[in-house]
């Protein structure tokens, strides 16, 4: 399933030194499959969240070596200096900046772990050579946002911004998402940091610009490439409800397995249908706009429904919208977690492939300057 896309990453050889990783708000372990597909030597020496379902998913796929079920907001300066962490990642809750939330930023409660990071990174006698951020689009105007980059300045880090979305590396996904890549200015050179040729930015060059590309490639995948390959039967508890057909239909963003784009998959994704993510239909044009043309003519509700059901409109599995933010394919589930809960862990994670690109420009040496 991944291989189509192994090209559009730029490659470069890395040091073989064995990264000491901290991964904070570790999630269902985006950061850590990340690092695999980019190869880089690593070895986690703590992997910190608190929320109970992704950490069964965490260890479920990982064990439960290093894992810690805790509030980020208990680490201490002394803890995190014993680790002697050499990259420390971070995807921070993204509720106080979200589109559909209330931007409280800093003033919400959820931002306080993150800030408790960044007081503690200021404090550090041993810094972290190199930090990775991820949040929401939202995050770059946020005062959070300006809390990091002065602790980041304070503490003598080069720094990259970005704005990517999975679709800019020719993935069928719309996920556009806050980046930032740092590194201690004095971090050693064997590891230094190279030309962030995805962009065609030098990191040297810029290190304050916020970067949203145009498509970085003009070659996209298909979204059958993604799909699971199961009977029909098996997706029946995935169809679309009737009372969410008759109600939404003209709301559903509908893709098929030809399609090269869907929409960002959130965590309320089967839960709720407005700006959650894509439907699925077997079916294209000329069939899929004459039925439409037809219930929407119609005023016999039953006449509707049929209509509609014939479309086959069903939710992606959750699988599918895992393989599509690039987790492997031996990814999965604890099997008695519900849909709507994988969904939602889902949602609050990352594309892998998107990070495993800036991992590999973050440890690139640059031959060139």
């Amino acid at each position: 399933m991944n291989d189509h896309g192994s090209n559009i990453c730029p490659k470069g050889n890395t040091s073989q030194k064995v990264f000491k990783v901290l991964e904070l708000y570790s999630g269902i372990g985006g950061m850590r499959y990340a690092l695999k597909v980019a190869e880089i030597p690593f070895e986690i020496v703590a992997a910190v969240d608190i929320n109970p379902i992704v950490n069964e998913i965490y260890r479920y796929n990982f064990g439960e070596d290093k894992h810690l079920q805790r509030n980020v907001q208990s680490l201490t300066v002394t803890e995190i200096e014993s680790m002697k962490v050499d990259l420390l990642t971070m995807s921070p809750p993204c509720q106080p900046f979200t589109r559909n939330g209330l931007k409280r930023d800093a003033e919400d409660s959820r931002s306080d772990s993150f800030l408790h990071v960044l007081e503690i990174l200021s404090k550090l006698r041993r810094k972290p050579p190199y930090l990775i951020v991820e949040n929401v689009k939202g995050f770059e105007d946020s005062l959070t946002r300006s809390s990091l980059i002065k602790t980041l300045e304070g503490a003598g880090y080069l720094f990259q911004e970005f704005l990517l979305s999975p679709s800019d590396f020719g993935i069928p996904n719309s996920r556009l998402r806050y980046y930032l890549l740092a590194e201690l200015k004095d971090a050693s050179s064997s590891t230094k940091m190279g030309c962030l040729k995805i962009n065609k930015f030098n990191f040297y060059c810029c290190p304050k610009c916020l970067i949203e590309t145009e498509s970085l490639s003009k070659k996209h995948c298909i979204l059958g490439h993604f799909l699971e390959e199961k009977a029909e039967k098996y997706f029946d508890n995935f169809l679309i409800p009737e009372n969410v057909l008759l109600k939404h239909w003209l709301v559903l963003d509908i893709v098929d397995p030809r399609s090269s784009h869907s929409c960002c998959f959130t965590k309320a994704y089967s839960h709720y249908v407005q700006g959650t993510g894509s439907v699925l239909t077997p079916f294209t044009d000329p069939f899929l706009s004459d039925v439409f043309r037809r219930v929407s003519t119609s005023e016999n509700q039953d006449e509707k429904l049929k209509l509609l059901k014939s479309l086959k409109l069903r939710y992606f599995t959750p699988k599918e919208v895992a393989n599509i933010m690039y987790f492997p394919k031996n990814f999965d589930f604890p099997e008695h977690l519900s849909t709507k809960q994988r969904h939602k862990a889902l949602g609050n994670s990352l594309n892998v492939f998107v990070v495993a690109c800036l991992f590999k420009s973050l440890f690139k040496v640059d031959n060139n300057r």
